[in-house]
């Protein structure tokens, strides 16, 4: 289970429940704030799936203007999927500017590196110690015949963003469209990751493999104009400037932090961690059309406050945090330490922190031993090939 699973229930959401008492304060005047805001809404009718799929398009295309980094998520999709296998994954991680100066062994297994503000972290490392940040389980499936295709089409993906996507720079609607349509796919792919193989771009491949027109049409229009409109309200409430200052003011071409940054055990496509001057921004990207949905709407004050407190040896050296409503274009910033006192009211930090750190090992710990013990159990082990054992 993620981190997030166990801010919803259990002992570590209780333990919030109980000491995070001024989150609900804090996620009450956000939505105070947002309430008024036009909404940015898809022009038609749309299905349930519409939604998620348009956070993660727009998470690829923001992820594109931050860091030059390999889609952590799709990749992982692509193996789950069975479509392809480890070493080709750690292939194409290794062709992206991020990973391309490592050494050559590091290269052989590139996603399982990633880049923060200090240096690199090396999740099969992190594996070892008790995390579960890279567990993919591949379906039996024959030794993958879609790796030529796909390598083709990650390798005109990269040509794309290296001559239409410069960091830091959103293009006109021509090329944004183009970018949009990238992005879509990709996180398509990242589907099988987070979810299942149900996402209509995995039936393609059921009766071998699709050509890269096939892929590129396959996502319709409402799909591509409503995230075109989210980088459009980026671009034109100022936003965008805003996170550059949150940069230093970088100029185009200069990365400005680090796409979904590992703190802890988890990771997220929505999340980004901008490096500036004086300290990293965590930014977690909102695309919901409510802010205020329901009772638990104070839990992304956990989940980033959380995330904070989780980075013990101050990796990431965040300083601030904030959330983009995309769908509202606001962006609302906190020093770490104006919202824990917001979020604690009057009680001790680090006390807090020690006793979140703790409960969050605790149950990484029992994920991990519960994990282990599936794997050893005699019906799992009936159904793995006998490599996989």
């Amino acid at each position: 289970m993620a981190l997030v699973s166990h801010l919803s229930n259990g002992e570590l959401a209780e333990w919030c429940e109980q000491h995070l008492v001024g989150a609900v304060d804090v996620a009450h005047e956000v939505g105070e704030r947002v309430r008024g805001a036009d909404v940015t809404r898809p022009a038609e009718k749309v299905d349930r799936r519409h939604w998620s799929q348009v956070a993660r398009t727009f998470s690829a295309r923001l992820s594109a203007l931050v860091q030059a980094a390999p889609p952590y998520t799709t990749l992982l999709g692509l193996i789950r999927s069975g479509l392809a296998s480890w070493d080709w994954a750690h292939a194409q991680a290794a062709r992206y500017p991020t990973h391309a100066r490592l050494p050559a062994a590091d290269r052989a297994r590139a996603l399982d590196f990633r880049p923060t503000p200090t240096g690199w972290l090396d999740l099969r490392v992190a594996h070892e110690r008790g995390a579960a940040v890279l567990e993919v389980d591949q379906p039996n499936t024959l030794p993958p015949v879609h790796e030529p295709m796909l390598t083709e089409l990650f390798d005109r993906i990269r040509a794309y963003l290296w001559e239409h996507a410069p960091l830091g720079h959103v293009g006109g609607p021509g090329r944004e469209a183009g970018l949009a349509r990238v992005s879509w796919l990709l996180g398509a792919f990242a589907y099988a990751y987070r979810a299942d193989t149900t996402h209509p771009v995995f039936h393609l491949f059921k009766e071998g493999s699709p050509t890269l027109g096939q892929l590129h049409a396959l996502a319709d229009d409402t799909a591509i104009t409503d995230p075109l409109a989210l980088i459009h309200r980026l671009v034109t409430t100022g936003v965008l400037d805003d996170l550059r200052a949150l940069t230093g003011s970088r100029a185009v071409g200069e990365p400005w932090g680090v796409t979904a940054p590992v703190v802890f055990d988890h990771w997220d496509d929505g999340t980004l961690l901008l490096t500036g001057p004086r300290g990293s921004t965590l930014l977690d990207v909102n695309c919901a059309v409510r802010v205020d949905s329901g009772q638990r709407a104070h839990r992304w004050v956990w989940n980033l406050l959380g995330a904070v407190w989780l980075d013990t040896a101050d990796t990431h050296r965040i300083r601030t945090v904030a959330v983009y409503f995309a769908r509202h274009g606001i962006l609302l910033t906190w020093p770490v330490d104006v919202l824990a006192e917001l979020t604690l009211r009057g009680a001790d930090p680090a006390e807090a922190q020690a006793r979140f750190v703790t409960l969050a090992g605790q149950r990484r710990d029992e994920d991990y031993a519960r994990r282990l013990r599936w794997r050893a159990s005699p019906t799992t082990q009936a159904h793995q090939p006998a490599a996989d054992r």
